[in-house]
């Protein structure tokens, strides 16, 4: 019985600190404009394309860069349309970003090499 109860314990924390990819954190931390979060799950550095304008930032430089585009367009809804997966060569997911003013397109992509870290974030109308 103890054998029993070890392997669904186990399990159970397995899946819990599995390497799956982040999506939903990534989208609370969109919701709550929390850029220093949305950075916390990218590689350093990271490539930002945001409103048409495009640069590779530390995560300190990327915070800053992604907060002031919070201020311009805050309080938005956001909703995955395609998640990619681990298993594919390359990860990515295509959401919306929605704010009481426009409707912006948000694609991640994710790295297989370093944990499922994204490499580049770009939002566009």
């Amino acid at each position: 019985m103890k054998i029993v109860l070890f392997y669904f314990k186990s399990l159970l924390i397995g899946a819990l600190f599995s390497g799956d990819l982040p999506y939903s954190e990534i989208a609370t931390a969109f919701k709550e404009n929390d850029a220093k979060s949305v950075i916390s799950y990218c590689e350093n550095p990271v490539l930002l394309v945001i409103d048409g304008k495009e640069g590779i930032y530390n995560h300190a430089q990327a915070s800053m860069v992604l907060s002031a585009f919070f201020k311009h367009h805050p309080d938005g809804d956001f909703n995955y349309e395609f998640q990619g997966k681990e298993e594919d060569d390359d990860i990515f997911s295509l959401a919306k970003y929605v704010t009481e003013k426009q409707s912006l397109s948000v694609q991640l992509s994710f790295s297989n090499d370093l944990s499922n870290k994204i490499q580049s974030i770009q939002i566009e109308n």
